[in-house]
């Protein structure tokens, strides 16, 4: 007798995310070769568009390892500051190797991220990367609400919590 209860396979989000990407991706890329392709032989200038989720996760990746930057640049001037900030620079790290597989080589975020300064004294140092946390927790919040799968939409929306709970515990100054 054949058991009635379909067997659950259960996916890792890195895969969950990049076979989805890849799927956009590919919806976008095949059907515009026709399109794009000169009838010459010859090659476009024009690059390609990425697909919407791959564009998002090109946005996204670019902040968290911009803001992973700036937390390593503030606990090399305050090393002080390290045994508060590294599981912040951890988290940072996880979140990038959750994104990394779904952005294709060389592809750039549409919008840059801002440079990051150091400020010379800890209390500002502290409050300027808190701010910068705060603006990656909100820029997660808003790619999750551009993001077209819904399980892509919730990594995002997830990591945006993971930066929220450390902001408040956030060291004190």
């Amino acid at each position: 007798m054949v058991d009635p209860s379909p067997m659950r396979r259960t996916l890792s989000r890195r895969t969950l995310v990049t076979g989805g990407l890849a799927v956009g991706a590919a919806a976008t890329v095949l059907p515009g070769c026709s399109v794009d392709t000169p009838l010459d032989g010859g090659s476009t200038s024009r690059p390609r568009p990425l697909a919407p989720d791959v564009a998002v996760a090109t946005t996204a990746l670019a902040e968290l390892r911009a803001t992973r930057r700036a937390v390593a640049a503030t606990t090399g001037r305050f090393p002080g500051l390290r045994g508060d900030l590294d599981p912040v620079g951890s988290m940072h790290r996880a979140h990038e190797a959750s994104l990394v597989d779904a952005v294709p080589a060389g592809a750039d975020p549409t919008t840059p991220v801002a440079p990051y300064a150091v400020p010379r004294r800890r209390p500002a140092a502290l409050a300027t990367l808190r701010q910068r946390e705060q603006q990656l927790h909100e820029r997660l919040a808003t790619l999750a609400g551009q993001a077209q799968s819904g399980e892509f939409a919730r990594l995002l929306a997830s990591m945006g919590a993971g930066v929220q709970q450390r902001l408040a515990t956030w060291p004190a100054s």
